[in-house]
């Protein structure tokens, strides 16, 4: 694997400043590009595409791509065909490649299982023609968690501008986390997009993982994940989506994360 992938930062952490302020501490740090976030000061879905070609232009102003647009459709309420399409002309306004969605449980039978299908190939559709890619964000509960429920999920929606957005299931229990490099070998084919954040023990007898911890240091051993996912075929971009919570500046805890992920690059080239 190529030292060279895309590396990229999640503007989620980073709210306190500017979309132009978060690109640039990317920049700063050794990142190619911002996933840009959904939410004011980034990116206000109601604020229209206007907004959405400034806050691209804010981040290529600062060198960089944008990697992915961090939309909520599928979440909070935003379930509509309607939502779906204007989700993407956001995207295609941002000038980002990647839609990254969500496949939460909704009222009715199954969780709303069709009406999920549904709304997840009304934007596939959309996105089509903007040559814009959906990724759905893996998360515990919902439709998009166990390898099965992912498959199953894909097999609905028949799209094939649909993948994963990969990333280690939140909230594990302890006895899982030697098992997580598996999980990324099986799902890499899946997945366009890979989320990096770490966790912390928690302190009660086999309770779940917490978050905040730094990508070298945490629970989770991405030395082992990152190798067996690249093994496998994924070949997309990589974004540290969470830092750690300690009282360092911003800077520096993105600056040593992107620094480990760069040098588990430089190994995976080397093997």
């Amino acid at each position: 694997m190529r030292e060279s992938r895309m590396l990229a930062f999640c503007s989620i952490s980073a709210l306190d400043r500017s979309v132009a302020e978060a690109a640039a501490l990317a920049r700063r740090t050794g990142c190619d590009g911002l996933e840009v976030t959904a939410r004011a000061p980034h990116l206000d879905p109601a604020a229209g595409p206007g907004a959405a070609r400034d806050a691209g232009r804010a981040v290529r102003g600062e060198g960089l791509s944008v990697v992915a647009y961090g939309s909520y459709l599928g979440r909070f309420g935003q379930a509509s065909p309607e939502i779906a399409r204007r989700e993407v002309a956001l995207a295609a306004a941002l000038g980002a490649p990647l839609l990254r969605v969500w496949a939460e449980p909704l009222e009715g039978p199954e969780g709303g299982f069709d009406t999920v299908v549904t709304l997840l190939r009304a934007a596939a559709e959309a996105a089509a023609g903007e040559g814009i890619t959906v990724v759905v964000e893996r998360h515990v509960g919902s439709h998009a968690d166990t390898p099965p429920r992912i498959r199953h999920l894909f097999d609905a929606i028949d799209r094939p501008n649909v993948a994963l957005n990969y990333q280690v299931l939140d909230f594990l229990p302890p006895d899982e986390i030697a098992l997580q490099p598996a999980d990324a070998q099986h799902l890499a084919s899946l997945a366009r997009y890979f989320h990096l954040k770490n966790y912390r023990p928690n302190p009660e007898p086999g309770g779940r993982l917490l978050p905040g911890a730094s990508l070298a240091d945490g629970a989770l051993d991405y030395r082992a994940i990152l190798s067996a996912a690249l093994a496998a075929g994924y070949a997309g971009p990589l974004t540290i989506e969470f830092l750690a919570m300690d009282p360092r500046p911003v800077e520096e805890k993105l600056a040593a994360d992107v620094a480990f992920v760069r040098g588990l690059l430089a190994e995976a080239g080397a093997a």
